[in-house]
Parts: C-alpha cells; structure tokens; sequence
C-alpha cells in the first residue's frame, strides 16, 4: 500500500483552474453554441442565454405551422449534439497526449468526461423519466416508444464508449493509488457543483417554485456526476498504459489566472444572463 509521499504530485489549485475552464467550456457549448447556435441557424431569434438556458424569441405554434418539426429538432438536439462531437474530438486529441503538456491532457479528459456525464443525463435519464430536449425531440415524432428505446439505446452505448476510450487514453492504473484517483475524480466534480450552483444564484428562473427551479435541475445532473466519481473509483478497469508519472501536474500560473478570469465570467456575467429574459413565458 503506498504512503501519502508516495503518491503523485497533483497541485489542487492548477486542478481546480482546470476543472472550471472544462466545465464552462461544456456548459457554453450546451447551451449558448448547441442550443442558441442552432436556433440563430434556423432564424429564430435569441433573445437571451445564461448557464442555465436560453430565451428564444418565437410563437412556437406559429413556427410549427410554417416551417414544421424539422428546425425545431435541431435546436431541441443541438446542445447534446455539440457535446457529442466536442467531446469525442478531445478524447481523439489525447492520442497525442505524449507530446503535450499535462494540464492541457488534464483539461482534454475533463473536458470530455463532462461531456459525456451530460450527453448520458440528456439521452438516457431524462428519456427515461420523460423530461428535457430528448423528450421534446420524441414528442414531435410517431412511434414515439420505439425511438424512446432506440435513443436510450444510442445514449449508452457513447456513454460506454466514451467511458472507456476516456480511461484507456488516460488514466493509467492507480493499484496503491486510491487517494489519487479520488483527489482527480471528486475534486473536479466538487469544483463543477460549486461553480454551477454559484452561477445559478443571480439567475431569473431561480424565483420559480421548486420543481421548476433551475437549482433542482442542477442537482439531477450534479447525482450524475457523483455516480461517474464513484464507479471510477470502484472499478479498476479499463485503464492506460502509462505510468503513474504521467498525471503529475505542477503548479500552473496561467491555468490559474485563466481559470479566475472564466469563474469571474461565468458566475458574474453569464450566470444572471446576457441579454434580457423579460417576457420569457416561463418567468410567468
């Protein structure tokens, strides 16, 4: 069993900075670049985006009568399809991981992790328990059962494959490492719940009662992160090659700096929202 001093050198503020910067990176991708990107292709207008949602300017039943199903699709599946292919373009990038630097392999991992925890709450649990953008999907289609089961279907295999690609690119085996592996796994899914939750407390959807709070919708997500830390931890497999000396990480002033700067951002400015969601029905 190794000692504490044996264990390798992981500098928790660089850690941290690292977290934040990935979490973000999904969290804008979702909602601003998936979602609001999509409906400004289609032509409807945005009128606001925040960490939470987006306010689309339009009369939904009036769009559905002139145009159809089809854009709105794609603006209901564009924040999981931006995960999606985010996602499984950082875990393609760690192949090269040998040639960079280890926070940047730290930031890849995370980075697609948190994408692939979001694309399996989007397509499996909240299919499952009908509620959220693959909900909406289903409802504008026939045979609405059959492609519950087919979606549900698709979402576990690219979590499985996401799941185990991240770790074999990654993470080599951590036998007589345990403390580790928790400090690399719990602290960035701590920093994601507190740097969210922080986020959500200037937003206008908080004065909502609490089944429609963005601060309930938050927990859901945040269970299935915790789920993600404790299934890594508790099975060994599968894992890299690597040696233990690739995941040591120093201290790193500019993730550091780079990491205030996108939590100041992200609670300050994007949390309360850009833009003006006055008149958003759900608001009331």
């Amino acid at each position: 069993m190794s000692t504490y001093e044996n264990q390798p050198k992981i500098n928790i503020p660089t850690l941290i900075a690292i977290s934040i910067i990935a979490w973000v990176l999904v969290n804008i991708l979702h909602e601003i670049v998936g979602h609001a990107g999509a409906a400004l292709v289609v032509g409807i207008p945005v009128k606001a985006v925040s960490t939470f949602t987006a306010y689309l300017d339009v009369d939904w039943e009036k769009f559905i009568a002139e145009q159809g199903f089809t854009q709105i699709r794609l603006v209901v599946l564009g924040g999981t399809i931006v995960n999606i292919v985010t996602g499984a373009l950082a875990i393609l990038a760690l192949k090269w991981r040998k040639a960079m630097d280890t926070a940047i392999c730290y930031f890849l991992w995370l980075f697609a992790t948190f994408s692939i925890i979001i694309v399996a709450m989007n397509m499996i649990t909240n299919t499952l328990f009908e509620f959220g953008d693959w909900t909406e999907f289903i409802s504008t289609l026939e045979q609405q059962n059959i492609w519950k089961i087919i979606i549900i279907g698709i979402g576990l295999v690219l979590i499985v494959s996401g799941y185990v690609l991240s770790l074999r690119q990654w993470i080599p085996r951590m036998k007589g490492h345990r403390l580790t592996l928790l400090k690399i796994t719990a602290i960035p899914v701590a920093t994601m719940i507190a740097v969210q939750t922080l986020s959500l407390i200037r937003n206008p959807f908080t004065t909502l009662p609490p089944e429609s709070s963005p601060y309930l919708a938050s927990a859901l997500a945040y269970i299935h992160f915790i789920l993600w830390v404790i299934v890594i931890n508790l099975i060994p497999l599968p894992r890299s090659n690597d040696s233990m000396d690739s995941i040591q990480l120093p201290r790193s002033n500019v993730w550091l700096i780079l990491g205030f700067i996108v939590l100041i951002f992200f609670i300050l400015v994007l949390g309360p929202g850009i833009g003006s969601f006055v008149g958003d029905p759900r608001l009331g």
